[in-house]
């Protein structure tokens, strides 16, 4: 299994950085791809990190989806025609694709959420016309999932790893991360 991850200058970093840590415990390859094709990206909070992959050499085929982490950056992202052909083509090909926070407005912007469920940082739902907007912290829609925001990043994280692996899988990775710890072990 192997996702790419699409970064930008101002995008949030414990939404991508958290997500991605988790994804890569339960041993999902994560490519960190610079959308602005710089080696070095900068967060929101100023967070540098060096990109595993440039966006001008990102092959859909190559990976089993997308994963769009939140923050200003999603903004631009909605703009940006090479953003939004790859989201169309990993949604065309039935890959996953995964958004959290304002990143939907991405998904949006791409033609794929009409008469989906979602959930997105409160108020960008009215850039995402034709989705069902659902307030939980994560939603499911066949291959879609999406979170509200960094408050779900764990949720966000557990529930693409129980749908790409099982929920023994996610059950592995909730106990050994002591998440809801004492909720589960009662």
């Amino acid at each position: 299994m192997r996702f790419a991850c699409l970064i930008s200058d101002n995008f949030e970093d414990i939404e991508a950085l958290g997500t991605v840590a988790l994804l890569r415990r339960a041993d999902i390859r994560v490519d960190l791809v610079s959308v602005q094709n710089e080696p070095i990206v900068t967060g929101f909070y100023q967070t540098a990190v060096q990109a595993n992959k440039l966006m001008k050499h990102l092959k859909t085929e190559d990976y089993d989806g997308v994963f769009i982490p939140g923050g200003k950056h999603a903004w631009t992202l909605r703009e940006d025609i090479s953003v939004l052909k790859v989201v169309r083509e990993f949604y065309e090909k039935d890959k996953w694709v995964m958004a959290i926070c304002a990143a939907p407005i991405v998904l949006a912007a791409a033609g794929i959420m009409a008469g989906k469920h979602y959930v997105s940082y409160p108020g960008t739902e009215q850039a995402i016309e034709g989705g069902i907007y659902e307030q939980k912290m994560t939603v499911t829609d066949g291959k879609i999932i999406t979170a509200i925001g960094v408050g779900a990043v764990l949720d966000l994280a557990l529930e693409i790893i129980e749908q790409v692996l099982g929920k023994e899988r996610r059950d592995r990775i909730q106990k050994n991360i002591r998440y809801k710890a004492f909720e589960t072990e009662k």
